[in-house]
């Protein structure tokens, strides 16, 4: 019974002092407001980025102008590993979830009448590149998965899972 009250000690002490290194690294550091401390650094909360973190991260996803709403057409191609594409080329049409600063849907997703919620992370460079699609049905289609936007090519690239006629994939979606 000892040695079981002192494996729990250590193990609580070992916890203790991960989290006190935690805080010492973010101890110091005064993040503008808008931003929060992580590791030492300070980042914008997600759907914001820049040095300020004034810019709304939607913005590149939909066509308007800062501040205002708009809808923007990509085209897909996909891609899947293991097996032929269920929908090789479409058109979807972004748009931003006014309610929601880190929030886009995604209409026509998978070439149908289907619309997708999407939310946007700032990375650790402070850019909102990072599209995360968290698992919701659409038309009988299941459908998760994570895309990055790429500032050099104005192009999102999403690694998804999806069911689609009882059968699962992995596909790559490009949306260009």
């Amino acid at each position: 019974m000892t040695k079981e009250i002192a494996k729990i000690f250590l193990v609580a002490a070992f916890l203790i002092s991960i989290s006190a290194c935690e805080r010492r690294n973010c101890q110091n550091v005064a993040c503008p407001v808008g931003q929060a401390c992580n590791n030492g650094h300070c980042y914008c909360a997600d759907g914001y980025e820049g040095a300020d973190c004034g810019v709304e991260s939607y913005i590149k996803y939909v066509t308007g102008s800062p501040g205002g709403s708009g809808v923007k057409s990509w085209n897909v191609t996909e891609s899947c590993y293991g097996g032929s594409s269920n929908f090789p080329s479409y058109t979807a049409f972004i748009t931003h979830n006014s309610s929601n600063p880190s929030s886009i849907e995604i209409n026509n997703m998978l070439g149908g009448n289907c619309t997708v919620y999407a939310n946007i992370r700032t990375d650790y460079s402070n850019q909102g590149n990072i599209v995360e699609i968290n698992s919701q049905s659409c038309g009988g289609i299941t459908v998760s998965g994570q895309g990055t936007y790429d500032v050099n090519y104005n192009r999102i690239t999403f690694q998804l899972n999806y069911t689609y006629n009882f059968n699962s994939y992995q596909c790559t979606q490009t949306f260009y």
